[in-house]
């Protein structure tokens, strides 16, 4: 009988903040019976059709690598590849979902299958092959459960923290309360925005006015030419007090600009930050992750 294990993550979408919901995939238990679910029986069947398979090589270079560098060489040479047919196994457990890796075992032959999504992201790939090889290993001690308990955290939180793969050990409330502050900060750079884009459009209509004024008192200067008719001391005020005004708005704008830069690099930093607290301990889909926000475009005075 065919057992696996397997790290799966899945997309969940929450109204109006656009925060992902991560989930896994259960796996079966040993047992003699038939698989429960579809997604279980292909599971089963990927395993038996990669059995005379071939491993990657460049795949098993990286398994002998982190072998030798955090289990000192202790795990028995497996056979690593890349499996397509994981992706099938996502869509029959649930919508949205996407199973990244699978460790498991027919009769004494043992396999690590990967999604081929990963071949893009080496920082990924690093955190998927961990996690199965930590199921490899506590295979070898005769752990052969499948869930991922106190045993299998222990092993995990030790290649996190010895550099195996890019993570932050977190509490669930760390990272709760750090995903409801990004979700209001978020919101709140929203609102910025759309502040921004209507004061920058007054801003641009008040330069356009008072270009306007100026060149108006300009040419009336001009044209008078020391005759008289020209601009009055008091318009010329009036149109020195509107450049002013109108200099010290733009001027406070692009300070409140350069404030909501340093804002949004901070959002980004903590996005980055929040993302390596979902990959650990089970590893997640980096592309479904949190994304970093960009610059607006925004019209401004000078």
């Amino acid at each position: 009988m065919a057992r696996v294990l397997g790290i799966a993550v899945g997309a969940l979408a929450i109204a109006a903040t656009g925060w992902m919901a991560w989930a896994e995939l259960a796996t079966p238990a040993p047992t003699a019976a038939a698989p429960s679910t579809p997604a279980e029986a292909l599971q089963q069947q990927l395993l038996r059709d990669n059995l005379r398979r071939a491993g990657d090589p460049i795949l098993g270079a990286t398994y002998q690598d982190l072998n030798a560098k955090y289990f000192s060489g202790a795990l028995p040479a497996i056979s690593v590849l890349w499996e397509p047919g994981l992706e099938k196994v996502g869509q029959l457990a649930a919508q949205g979902f996407t199973l990244e890796g699978m460790f498991g075992h027919v009769g004494k032959r043992s396999l690590i299958l990967l999604h081929p999504n990963l071949q893009a992201d080496e920082r990924a790939l690093a955190r998927t092959l961990s996690h199965e090889m930590v199921h490899a290993y506590l295979f070898t001690t005769g752990d052969t459960t499948t869930n991922h308990g106190p045993a299998f955290q222990a092993v995990l939180r030790r290649l996190s923290s010895e550099g195996a793969f890019e993570g932050i050990l977190a509490s669930n409330e760390e990272r709760e309360s750090l995903r409801a502050w990004l979700d209001a900060e978020s919101a709140r750079l929203d609102a910025e925005q759309q502040d921004m884009i209507r004061l920058g459009e007054e801003i641009e209509r008040d330069r356009h006015e008072v270009e306007r004024l100026i060149a108006d008192i300009n040419a009336r200067a001009s044209a008078a030419n020391g005759q008289g008719g020209g601009p009055t001391e008091s318009e010329l005020a009036s149109a020195t007090a509107r450049r002013l005004a109108y200099n010290d708005r733009a001027t406070d704008a692009n300070s409140r600009s350069a404030r909501d830069r340093a804002d949004l690099e901070h959002f980004n930093a903590e996005v980055a930050r929040y993302n390596l607290m979902l990959v650990y301990p089970d590893g997640v889909d980096e592309h479904a992750m949190r994304k970093p926000r960009s610059a607006p475009a925004r019209p401004g005075g000078n």
